[in-house]
């Protein structure tokens, strides 16, 4: 399974939650407003608010975060690479060995939580398993709650052909297929609803075969079941693909955060390959600036709010 480590990237459209007016607040990151980004550092899983780095106990690793009315909830794994969820600073085991939580999501009093445990992916609702695609690959990544109840989870499947199949499933394990290529694989990352709370759009990417680079990654957002890919910027052989992994719309627009990768041209002195950070409002791109150029690149956008 593929495990991603985040990227601190805040801007005005860009952290991972955001609430509450705060002018109390020493240096704030935004004037009036308290950040939180979720991760992990050398010391365990943990969260930031504002800079300021909270421990969550018992963690590995942390890797989404929802704050509802001042209570911070985040999801991860486990020093025993067991899924887990906290509520502020209380860790709840989640059944299923093996597994990871990928996404947290909450709905009045109900947790909501989206990953994958031995047996294939599943969610847990107040820490209550739901499998979804089992005795097979198959990893949930994003969860979201319509504004009926209706709880829609995003992900992917390994077909009996060996393709990857980008898919949702509507509550429970009632799935469906997203399109891809001809030929082609894909996968969901994130998931987020129209602000009537009603249209669900996905963002993730595709693959298909490429004459140059063999597979190569696409940037690609769904709107129920309707791909768009994402726009390149360049049609330079350098660029070996593009990935999306957070969408987020505000009033008519959609605003997908990602990255580029690049090839190396081992004739440059400079490290000219890599990954780079952008995200896409609607289709036009705006890259960002990352942190130092290393044989990495700068980074990737792995979410906007």
């Amino acid at each position: 399974m593929k495990r991603f480590q985040i990227v601190l990237l805040v801007m005005p459209l860009l952290y991972w939650a955001g609430c509450g007016d705060d002018e109390n607040e020493d240096n704030p990151v935004i004037p009036g407003r308290k950040i939180y980004i979720v991760g992990s550092d050398d010391d365990g899983a943990c969260y930031w608010v504002n800079g300021s780095r909270v421990e969550l106990p018992g963690g590995a690793w942390a890797t989404d975060i929802v704050v509802v009315n001042g209570t911070v909830y985040t999801s991860g794994t486990g020093e025993a690479s067991d899924a887990c969820y906290w509520i502020n600073n209380i860790r709840y085991d989640l059944p299923g060995n093996g597994g990871e939580a990928e996404a947290i999501a909450v709905d009045g009093s109900d947790v909501y939580v989206a990953g994958w445990y031995n047996n294939g992916s599943c969610y847990w609702k107040n820490g209550e398993r739901i499998s979804l695609t089992t005795n097979g690959e198959s990893m949930a990544s994003a969860i979201g709650i319509r504004n009926n109840g209706d709880v829609f989870v995003g992900g992917y499947y390994v077909n009996n052909h060996h393709y990857v199949i980008p898919c949702y499933w509507k509550n429970g394990n009632n799935r469906s297929n997203l399109p891809v290529p001809t030929g082609g694989d894909g996968e969901v990352y994130d998931i987020t609803f129209d602000e009537a709370g009603n249209m669900r759009y996905y963002a993730g990417y595709t693959m298909k075969p490429d004459n140059l680079t063999g597979y190569a990654p696409k940037a690609a957002r769904w709107r129920h079941t309707v791909r768009t890919d994402l726009p390149d910027g360049t049609s330079d052989i350098s660029l070996y693909g593009t990935g999306s992994y957070g969408i987020t719309i505000d009033g008519g627009d959609i605003y997908v955060a990602g990255y580029t990768d690049w090839i190396e041209d081992i004739n440059n002195p400079y490290t000219t390959g890599g990954t780079f950070p952008r995200y896409w409002k609607n289709n036009t791109i705006h890259d960002l600036e990352g942190g130092p150029m290393t044989g990495f690149g700068t980074g990737q956008a792995n979410d906007i709010r």
